[in-house]
């Protein structure tokens, strides 16, 4: 009966990762952030993007890839947080009908005594 305690192991952990994903999704700040260099007027300043900030450069390393304003990167936090929600929704959501099937099929009968 080992098999059965690694196959719920295998089912539960998914189901957990699941539940932090869609937790976290949940409890984000809606605050824009600028993932590097929030320049405004200018000058980079630290901080949230506020708006009618023009500029925000998404760094890879240092070096910069991309540039977006804060509507967008608004936008791409919501669509961000609403992946996370959905993805942590499917892998709960897995791991839950995983675990219980397989608890159910490895679970004793009274024949098997």
């Amino acid at each position: 009966m080992k098999y059965r305690a690694v196959l719920l192991a295998f089912f539960l952990l998914p189901a957990l990762w699941g539940v932090a994903d869609l937790a976290g999704a949940l409890t984000a700040s809606t605050e824009v952030v600028c993932p590097g260099e929030n320049v405004r007027d200018g000058e980079e300043r630290p901080g949230p993007m506020r708006p009618g900030d023009g500029e925000c450069s998404v760094l890879e390393g240092s070096l910069a890839v991309a540039s977006r304003t804060y509507e967008e990167q608004r936008n791409h936090q919501s669509v961000q947080r609403r992946r996370d929600a959905r993805n942590g929704a499917l892998l709960m959501a897995y791991g839950a009908v995983g675990a219980l099937v397989a608890w159910r099929a490895t679970r004793r009968t009274t024949d098997d005594t």
